[in-house]
């Protein structure tokens, strides 16, 4: 199995678009397990010539030349997801910002998913353009086709508090609690919670746990305490260390020791998963 990661060359996009990663598997690849963990991303997963098998937290991407295009949108998980990859596969995936993708549809996030991988065609223009990406062998010339197809559809998305709330919640100096962020921004826990799920499909709490999670992996602090666990749970403002392995065996199925023993870190950290 490939992977390349790349950031948006457009400044407009990195606003919304964290990155996006190209991922081949040949044919006569050994069958790829892997890990992935909960993130506040929103993801875009557009594979071609391949039949994809769902249940619960678990996917399996099996070469198919029936099925010549998928798109799923994911959004919501909090447990660990087991992927499978068996076979030729030629896989586009993308990482919206939180409230990222918003920026280019016509109607709230909540409105694009329902099941726990929800198949997501949102133009009607979508599936002849990607599937026209996903054949280009000309890697510069896939880039250019992909930045300037995001550009087309941007809209912007504006909303009153959500912005100033996730930067409120992603900053790992401050532990507001979903009340006082509530309270601050003059709205109620209740009304603030009808609009994460509207917009992210997760709770204020949810998005809080999840993000504190994804800041130990960003800021390589499991290097940096040597398994001081204590010294952990300061950093990342945890309540205590009981609390931040409760969160972790929540989010991964695993204590933080035994999450970071076996992690692996691909494209410069930018992709963490932890292969079987």
């Amino acid at each position: 199995m490939l992977i390349k990661f790349y950031k948006p060359k457009s400044e407009i996009l990195q606003q919304y678009i964290e990155g996006y990663y190209f991922l081949t598997n040949k044919k006569s690849d050994a069958i790829v397990e892997y890990f992935t963990f909960p993130n506040n991303f929103s993801i875009i997963s557009i594979i071609e010539n391949a039949e994809i098998i769902y249940s619960e937290n678990k996917g399996i991407i099996i070469e198919n030349q029936g099925i010549p295009f998928t798109s799923d949108l994911i959004c919501h998980y909090k447990k660990p997801i087991k992927l499978s990859y068996e076979g030729s596969i030629n896989e586009l995936t993308f990482y919206f910002k939180p409230l990222g993708l918003n920026a280019f549809l016509d109607k709230s996030l909540c409105n694009y998913t329902n099941d726990f991988f929800s198949s997501f065609i949102p133009f009607d223009d979508y599936k002849e353009i990607f599937s026209t990406i996903l054949k280009e062998t000309d890697l510069e010339k896939r880039i250019e086709l992909i930045e300037n197809y995001w550009l087309s559809k941007l809209k912007v998305f504006q909303h009153s508090f959500l912005n100033q709330v996730i930067d409120e919640l992603k900053d790992n100096q401050n532990d507001y609690s979903i009340s006082d962020l509530a309270n601050k921004y003059g709205i109620s826990r209740q009304n603030l919670t009808k609009h994460f799920e509207a917009n992210l499909c997760k709770s204020p709490s949810d998005f809080k746990k999840i993000q504190r999670f994804r800041n130990a992996l960003k800021n390589n602090i499991a290097k940096n305490s040597k398994g001081n666990l204590t010294s952990l749970s300061y950093d990342l403002l945890f309540y205590d260390q009981s609390h931040l392995i409760k969160d972790f065996k929540s989010l991964t199925g695993m204590t933080p020791k035994t999450f970071f023993k076996n992690i692996s870190s691909e494209e410069n950290g930018e992709i963490n998963w932890l292969f079987l």
